[in-house]
Formats: structure tokens, sequence, C-alpha cells
């Protein structure tokens, strides 16, 4: 198991490169693929009970859906073709749980499908609050002094974010 932390570990230098290229945000302060994923499943354990769903599901599905970009790196959406990065991913994510024991790799395998697939409603909310993290991430960014941030992810984030309460809090992200 040590080789799966060991490589988990390497998305804490792994950086967004969105932040890097986009918003121009300077490496120091850009965010890392495990500084998301925390967020992330901070946002869907919160959400997730607010909603009355399995909150340790969501946060399985927000810890374990940018995993394989420990041996990926982070692709940009426009960079890759959608069926080729899948299956890149696909074969990454083989490879990260391969060290684990088989009915832990196994469980956590399906689990990541059923994230991939978007199908349940813990997975639906977790692919929103993907986008709903990474505007919050460019709110935070414009606290930081980078303007010129929040529209652009705001404008991309928007037609994906469908849950009332998301769209509630991403209204007053950009307000705020």
């Amino acid at each position: 198991m040590l080789e799966f932390f060991l490589k988990a570990c390497t998305l804490k230098r792994v950086k967004r490169k969105g932040w890097l290229v986009k918003a121009r945000v300077s490496s120091e302060h850009a965010e890392s693929v495990a500084d998301h994923s925390y967020t992330l499943a901070l946002m869907a354990m919160v959400m997730a009970d607010v909603k009355g769903l399995d909150a340790c599901k969501a946060m399985r599905f927000a810890l374990l859906h940018d995993l394989a970009e420990a041996l990926t790196g982070d692709h940009m959406p426009e960079e890759m073709d959608g069926e080729r990065k899948r299956a890149m991913e696909h074969d990454a994510m083989l490879k990260m749980l391969a060290p684990l024991p088989e009915h832990v790799r196994g469980m956590y395998s399906r689990l990541w499908d059923e994230y991939r697939n978007c199908s349940s409603d813990e997975a639906r909310l977790v692919h929103e609050l993907d986008k709903l993290e990474m505007v919050l991430q460019a709110r935070c960014y414009e606290e930081m002094g980078y303007r010129g941030t929040l529209d652009r992810f705001y404008s991309y984030a928007e037609p994906y974010i469908t849950y009332a309460s998301l769209r509630e809090l991403l209204l007053q992200m950009k307000k705020y």
C-alpha cells in the first residue's frame, strides 16, 4: 500500500494547469490537484449531508475523481480528445489502484466508474461541485489580487450546474 500512498502524494505537486495557463496564476500560488480534491471533498460532504445523500460516497468520489492525474498529469479540456483522455485516465487508475488489496481495489474501481458514468445522485452532485469548486477557487484568486479571473471560469462552469442550491452558491460567488 505504500506504493499507492507515495503515488497519491504526487498530487500535491501536480499544479492545475488551467490556473497557470488561463488565469496566469503564479506557480507559487497555483492550486494543486490535491488542494482541489480536498476542497471538493469538503464541499461534497456538506452538500451531500444537506441534500440527504450518502456523504461518505460523495467524499470518496471527490477523493478518487482526479487520482489518475498522479500518473497522467492535469490536462485542460481543449488539450486532448475526450475519448483519448478517458482511456488514458482509465489505464492510469488501474495502475494507481493495483497495489491495493483486491477487495479495496474493486470497490474503488466500481466507485470511480460510477462517478465517471454519473450513475448516481452522489456522482451527479460531485460532478457539479467539481465545477463549482473551480469557481470558488477563481473567487479566492481574485481576493489574492488576480483580476479578471472569475468571469472566465464562472462562464465555463455555469451551464454544468443544475442543482438549485448549487446555482444559488454560484450566484453568491459572482456577487460576493
